[in-house]
């Protein structure tokens, strides 16, 4: 299996993944380059983030990760940052001026809870600077839900077509455009936000998937380096 890849990370110079199921090991560290190890939180669904040193055995849901002359300037160490999903939507962030990075585990209560602003503030930089990646998730195809499950997102998302259509008394949720509409509404520039395809659900060679497995199911996880 292999390791996905935003191209406007990589144009920027930070070294990401996104890994199918069955990745190696070995892989993810291949692309994560220098990085020793991927911090790591204990992730709740909720808005909180954490500075990657402080992450060990908290409940966070954003991670951010602070390039090297940062972590040197401090007398810190530096480490890459990860989030594990398993349909929730993987979000990857990079500030190009910084070299800062976050990683965001993003489902449903996260985007209504405000993970995604969060994290972005959490980086503590101009948003013209960033470049966020969205990484496989459960697709619109598949996340059904509640109405109001569905009413709740459509309020924290005003404005954008989270609804992608209604069954009923259940409704089809598109969390990559929820998680869009956030990172617009903070000012990060639309050609600056990247789609890396794939809906975990309906592609079961390729992702693990709650909605599909159950409590068996493994996860992914997405990570990102700051730059050094």
């Amino acid at each position: 299996m292999s390791i996905l890849q935003s191209r406007r990370l990589s144009e920027a110079g930070f070294a990401h993944a996104f890994p199918e199921r069955g990745s190696e090991e070995a892989q993810l560290w291949s692309t994560l380059g220098w990085a020793s190890g991927v911090a790591q939180a204990k992730q709740v669904h909720g808005a909180h983030a954490v500075e990657a040193l402080e992450a060990g055995g908290v409940e966070a849901d954003a991670i951010i990760g602070r390039s090297m002359r940062a972590t040197r300037a401090a007398g810190g160490t530096t480490m890459a940052v990860g989030v594990r999903v398993a349909d929730c939507a993987p979000i990857l962030v990079a500030d190009t001026a910084s070299g800062d990075v976050v990683a965001v585990h993003a489902g449903w209560r996260g985007i209504v809870a405000g993970v995604v602003r969060a994290a972005v503030e959490g980086l503590d930089r101009n948003t013209g600077s960033l470049v966020a990646a969205i990484g496989p998730c459960i697709g619109p195809c598949c996340f059904e839900v509640g109405r109001d499950v569905a009413d709740a997102i459509a309020r924290a998302c005003p404005g954008a077509e989270v609804i992608a259509r209604l069954a009923g008394e259940k409704a089809f949720v598109d969390l990559r455009v929820a998680a869009r509409a956030h990172l617009r509404a903070l000012g990060v520039h639309a050609a600056s936000i990247e789609d890396v395809p794939g809906c975990t659900r309906h592609e079961p060679d390729r992702f693990h998937s709650f909605r599909r497995e159950g409590s068996a199911s493994g996860r992914m996880l997405a990570a990102i380096s700051p730059l050094r």
